[in-house]
């Protein structure tokens, strides 16, 4: 479960959202991406494939009152993943930090282990990539990774992201490793590599968009 500790601590470290934001369900072909709730609880548990460990547990109740507490107060958090198949949350993934002045956002992904390997971070990152650019209307979307993640970097590639260097981590980061690398795309780059993509679906209730 050390994986999800530090993504809570990665999550947490950014700044919040500055604009209460709408949170709409989101549609791909294989993934519903929503809020989570409270009977998420066994899935996320199993994302590190340690069923019973007392730790996972605490870990996983940890995640979840953050996003309560971020939906609570900005609207907005963490997406989980659900796969249409089995109805089973595999993961999650939300814009951490945006700069609404900049019309920049930031997303991160989190896939659970045992699901790895069937295209499904691209599916839900090309959705949140979507949401951003078509509902909060931002111009540029970037996601980072450690040097030595490649499968996370192939995620972003898959979504159309290009590289554009090594960054510095936060100044109040743990994490060891000195640089991260950067990905971004523009709203016109998106438009371009995705025009084939049409089953990406946002429920959005008529005549509202992603700001409240």
């Amino acid at each position: 479960m050390k994986a999800l500790q530090n993504r809570i601590r990665r999550i947490i470290s950014l700044n919040p959202v500055q604009r209460k934001l709408k949170m709409h369900m989101l549609e791909s072909e294989r993934l519903i991406l929503r809020k989570l709730v409270q009977g998420d609880l066994g899935d996320i548990i199993a994302w590190e494939n340690l069923p019973g460990a007392r730790s996972a547990e605490i870990q996983a109740r940890e995640f979840l009152d953050y996003c309560f507490r971020e939906y609570r107060v900005w609207g907005f958090g963490p997406w989980g993943i659900l796969l249409k198949e089995t109805g089973t949350i595999v993961g999650n993934c939300a814009f951490p930090h945006i700069i609404f002045k900049e019309l920049c956002g930031e997303v991160n992904y989190y896939i659970a282990p045992r699901h790895r390997g069937k295209g499904l971070a691209p599916e839900a990152l090309k959705a949140l990539l979507q949401f951003g650019f078509r509902d909060i209307g931002l111009t540029r979307i970037q996601a980072r990774c450690e040097p030595d993640n490649l499968s996370s970097e192939r995620v972003m590639q898959k979504a159309g992201m290009k590289f554009e260097g090594l960054i510095e981590h936060a100044l109040i980061s743990k994490d060891p490793s000195p640089k991260q690398k950067l990905y971004a795309i523009l709203r016109e780059e998106f438009t371009l590599v995705n025009n084939s993509v049409t089953s990406c679906k946002i429920n959005t209730p008529a005549g509202s968009n992603g700001l409240s």
